[in-house]
């Protein structure tokens, strides 16, 4: 069992000393998230992620949490549902042991990877991206953190390498890669290898915004980008009076 630095420990805590906010949406149509958390052999914390299968009918593809340390106020999907965040820590796995010990539905999971929760503070050359849309009747910023689980992941079910490269200029969300963990998966399921220049997801949307909030709070530190548009609604309070206002509309609009 990987032993947690001091970093990562103050981290735990500053996450246990989280208070979350009354909850104040006024709907049913709500679901739960888990940013589980876990050591790698340098004692870091990181997060346990999943592409979603493709074949599912929303979001297919997409990188998200499996689906507890302290809760996090709920956030909107793109289809309106309240998301709770729920963080908890895993002390008894590892990212050197976590894919003897997951296992996946091939029919809703295409990947499990892990990525270092303090990357989502950072804007590296090459590796993050955002843009800015309408949303909620005002300017709303989409960050993208590309390649994510470069270093650890399981893939399953195995595919030809051929269906699982993208072409040029593909910005599909789908899964795209494998890699094998330099191979060294005894007993685990078995993977394919590839260039590791080409092994990752993107995180993006509700998940890297969750993973901005929750690292932010862990780390005490802003992130080395900004966060929102210049004239995004940020205040929880509006947000939800926007929401409980709208719901109907909302409601309307997906029959």
């Amino acid at each position: 069992m990987h032993q947690l630095n001091q970093k990562s420990l103050d981290a735990l805590k500053n996450l246990r000393n989280h208070v979350c906010p009354q909850d104040n949406y006024q709907t049913t149509k709500r679901s739960a998230v888990l940013v589980a958390l876990l050591p790698n052999e340098k004692g870091d914390l990181e997060v346990i992620l999943t592409s979603r299968s493709s074949s599912l009918r929303t979001n297919a593809g997409d990188s998200a949490f499996p689906g507890v340390i302290t809760l996090f106020p709920p956030v909107l999907s793109r289809h309106m549902q309240v998301v709770t965040p729920v963080v908890a820590y895993c002390p008894t796995l590892t990212t050197t042991d976590l894919f003897n010990t997951l296992s996946a539905n091939p029919s809703e999971v295409s990947a499990i990877f892990t990525a270092p929760l303090e990357r989502f503070l950072s804007s590296r050359p090459e590796e993050y991206d955002y843009f800015d849309m309408s949303w909620m009747m005002s300017s709303h910023r989409v960050h993208r953190f590309e390649r994510c689980g470069a270093d650890n992941f399981l893939l399953t079910p195995a595919r030809p390498i051929s269906a699982m490269v993208p072409d040029e200029g593909d910005t599909s969300t789908s899964l795209s890669y494998s890699y094998s963990n330099d191979g060294d998966n005894e007993g685990g399921p078995e993977t394919e290898v590839v260039d590791r220049a080409k092994v990752g997801w993107p995180v993006y949307g509700m998940t890297a915004g969750i993973l901005i909030e929750v690292a932010s709070i862990a780390f005490q530190r802003a992130p080395d980008f900004q966060v929102y548009a210049h004239d995004q609604m940020t205040d929880q309070d509006q947000i939800v009076k926007w929401y409980n206002q709208s719901k109907h509309t909302f409601r309307r609009s997906s029959l």
